[in-house]
């Protein structure tokens, strides 16, 4: 089977509510040679059925609940895409986004990432601050190899684990580029998984700065 030109990634866990909005706005993108993985992180709601229901086809994961930065690491192993991407199930990309970001690698061999501007918003997908440039990995379409260089994303953090793989890619020279246009519409509500369990997020966070600083004094 020939590769994809680009994995598409998602972890979700009990994700009903938005993972169908999320799904179209993947089906829209301008882009050839997409496969699209779904690690169902122990869910028990209907998210596995919107999801294998979706036109879009995704490849369906199962995992009993091991936490994103797992369930992310699976999916990985299994992509069989020279570029990966990720979403979160309660986010939305605006139409062309992935073509935008895939022709911006393909003009420039040498670049690793491309990064584009997102804009919070509400749960009923509402701005609630201007677009802004962003490291999010959900605002990011990279070269396998870079993942391979920089290696998984931690999972004895429970939260902050894509804000440290960020971290060491930028430490272990990351090359990359911002496009001046809107990537993520990113939802901000009740039961993101920093608001549910600020306790542990503030926690793995601060542990993620130590190692940051850390990272940046020895280089």
């Amino acid at each position: 089977m020939p590769s994809a030109a680009i994995s598409i990634i998602m972890a979700v866990r009990n994700g009903e509510q938005y993972i169908a909005e999320a799904l179209d706005s993947v089906a829209v993108q301008r882009a050839a040679q997409v496969e699209l993985l779904i690690v169902d992180d122990g869910s028990t709601d209907r998210t596995a059925a919107i999801a294998g229901g979706h036109p879009m086809a995704p490849i369906l994961i199962h995992q009993e609940p091991a936490g994103l930065a797992a369930a992310l690491n699976r999916a990985m192993e299994r992509a069989r895409g020279t570029l990966l991407c990720f979403l979160d199930h309660d986010d939305v990309w605006p139409e062309g986004r992935l073509g935008a970001m895939f022709d911006a690698l393909q003009a420039t061999p040498s670049l690793e990432a491309v990064f584009g501007r997102v804009v919070n918003t509400d749960s009923a997908l509402r701005p609630i601050a201007p677009p802004i440039p962003s490291r999010l990995i959900t605002a990011m379409l990279a070269r396998r190899d870079l993942f391979e260089r920089v290696g998984p994303f931690r999972t004895d953090l429970a939260h902050a684990a894509n804000v440290d793989w960020i971290s060491r890619a930028e430490a272990g020279g990351m090359q990359s580029r911002f496009l001046d246009r809107i990537v993520l519409w990113r939802r901000i509500h009740g039961e993101n998984m920093g608001v549910r369990d600020r306790g542990t997020a503030r926690t793995d966070m601060l542990r993620v700065i130590r190692d940051h600083h850390n990272r940046t004094r020895k280089s």
